[in-house]
C-alpha cells in the first residue's frame, strides 16, 4: 500500500484587495481551476474535497457551504466542518488519501476581507476573547478599535524582555519581507522599503508599527492531493508531504507564556518526527511561516528549530533568513509583503513552499531547494500547524 501522500497541483490567486472585482467564490474557482489543470484532471476525477473558513469572518454559520460549488465538489463527500486556518485542509486531505490511497482529494481555502466593514474587525477580534474575563477587561480600552494591536503589543513586549529582542530586530523582518515581496507577481501591493521606513512608519501600539503588520487581504489557495500511486501519473514534479503536526495552546493571554510559541513547537515536533528530521536547523532549506506581526517570524523561527530559544535577534541580524542565507525564510514576501487574506494564509504558506520545490518560485527561488517546512496559525488565539515538504 502506498505510504506517501503529494502535491501535484497549486492554484493560487494575488493577495492584497482585488481590483478585478470577483466575488469571494470566483476567486476560490479561479484558483481551483488552476490547480485542477496542473494535475491534469477534471471535476470529475475528483473523489472528495476540503475547505476551510471561519463563519465568524464571513457573517454566516457553515459558510464553507457557499465555496462547495468553486471546487468541485457538489454531489461528491465534501466536508464542511473545518472552521480553521487554511494549513488544517492540508492535515485533512493527507489523513484522507493514507486513508484510501485511491483517492484524488482536493484543498482549498478562500478569503475576501475586502467585503468586510472596516469597523467589523475590532468586534470579531473582541468576540475570540474568553467572554467571561478577558472580554469584559478588553472592552474598558478607551480605543476598541486598537485591541488586536493592544493583544499582539503584549506578546511582542514579553519576547523582547525575555529575550532582549530589540525594535530594529523586528523592524528587519519587515524590511527583509516587503523587499522579498517585489520579487513575488502574487504580491499585489509590494513595494520596497527600508529600515529607517519600518522604524519611522505609524506607531500602533508600541512596540508595533503599521509597517510590521500585514495588511489583511482577499486570495484563495487550492492544492491537489494524491497517493504515491496515482502522483507518478499526474505529476512530472510531485511535492511530498513528509511530516504534519498541529497544537492548540490556551485562548487566556494572561495563563500563557507569551514570550514562547509553545504551541507551534510541539506543532513542528510532531512533524519532525514523521518527517525524520533530527536538526532543523542543518536538514530544512527554507521556510514559510506565518509572520502576520513581524516580531512573530522570530518567534516562530524559534520553536521550528531554526534556531535557538531566544536566539531569533542573532537569527536576523546574521541574515541567516534571508534570501541568500542558509535557511531562507518567507523568500515569498510572506504575510507582511503579500497581505494576510485570514483564514487562507497558512495554505499560502504550504503552497509557495512546494513551489520552491518544484523550482517554479521565479525570483524568489532558492537554489537547490529540498526540504521545506511552512507553518500556519489559527484561531482561538493561539493555535497552529506544521508541514514538512520535501522534493524526494
Amino acid at each position: 500500500m502506498p505510504k506517501r501522500v503529494a502535491i501535484v497541483g497549486i492554484g493560487q490567486t494575488k493577495c492584497g484587495f482585488n481590483d478585478d472585482g470577483f466575488s469571494y467564490r470566483e476567486l476560490l474557482y479561479l484558483a481551483t481551476k488552476q490547480a485542477l489543470s496542473e494535475a491534469g484532471i477534471q471535476r470529475e476525477d475528483i473523489d472528495s474535497a476540503f475547505t476551510t473558513s471561519y463563519d465568524f469572518l464571513e457573517g454566516r454559520s457553515l459558510s464553507n457551504q457557499y465555496s462547495l460549488d468553486s471546487i468541485g465538489g457538489v454531489m461528491k463527500p465534501c466536508d464542511l466542518r473545518l472552521g480553521e486556518d487554511g494549513i488544517y485542509a492540508i492535515f485533512a486531505g493527507y489523513m484522507e488519501v493514507m486513508s484510501k490511497p485511491g483517492q484524488i482529494v482536493v484543498v482549498a481555502s478562500v478569503q475576501k476581507a475586502s467585503d468586510r466593514r472596516p469597523d467589523a474587525d475590532p468586534a470579531i477580534t473582541l468576540s475570540t476573547l474568553e467572554p467571561v474575563y478577558v472580554r469584559q477587561v478588553f472592552t474598558n480600552l478607551p480605543a476598541i478599535a486598537g485591541l488586536e494591536y493592544c493583544l499582539a503589543a503584549m506578546e511582542a513586549r514579553r519576547y523582547m524582555h525575555c529575550y532582549g529582542i530589540t525594535e530594529a530586530h523586528i523592524a528587519k523582518v519587515a524590511v527583509k519581507n516587503h523587499n522579498n515581496a517585489t520579487r513575488n507577481p502574487l504580491a499585489q501591493n509590494a513595494r520596497k522599503v527600508t529600515l529607517d521606513d519600518v522604524l519611522n512608519s505609524e506607531m500602533l501600539s508600541w512596540p508595533l508599527r503599521s509597517l510590521e503588520v500585514a495588511k489583511p487581504g482577499d486570495g484563495a489557495c487550492t492544492l491537489v492531493l494524491a497517493s504515491e500511486e496515482l502522483a507518478a501519473e499526474l505529476s512530472d514534479s510531485p511535492v511530498w508531504i513528509r511530516g504534519i503536526g498541529w497544537c492548540s495552546d490556551t485562548c487566556y493571554p494572561a495563563a500563557s507564556e507569551l514570550a514562547k510559541t509553545k504551541f507551534i513547537h510541539i506543532a513542528a515536533r510532531q512533524a519532525y518526527a514523521m518527517a525524520g528530521i533530527r536538526h532543523p536547523a542543518r536538514e530544512i532549506d527554507l521556510a514559510e511561516v506565518y509572520d502576520n506581526y513581524a516580531f512573530n517570524e522570530l518567534q516562530y523561527c524559534e520553536a521550528l528549530g531554526l534556531c535557538g530559544e531566544g536566539e531569533g535577534g542573532r537569527f536576523i541580524d546574521e541574515g541567516i533568513s534571508e534570501i541568500g542565507g542558509s535557511i531562507p525564510v518567507n523568500p515569498s514576501g510572506g504575510l507582511l509583503g503579500q497581505g494576510n487574506p485570514l483564514g487562507t494564509a497558512g495554505l499560502m504558506r504550504v503552497a509557495q513552499a512546494a513551489l520552491q520545490l518544484r523550482g517554479e518560485a521565479g525570483d524568489c527561488q532558492i537554489a537547490g531547494a529540498e526540504v521545506a517546512v511552512a507553518q500556519g496559525c489559527g484561531l482561538p488565539y493561539r493555535a497552529g500547524g506544521v508541514v514538512v515538504l520535501s522534493k524526494w
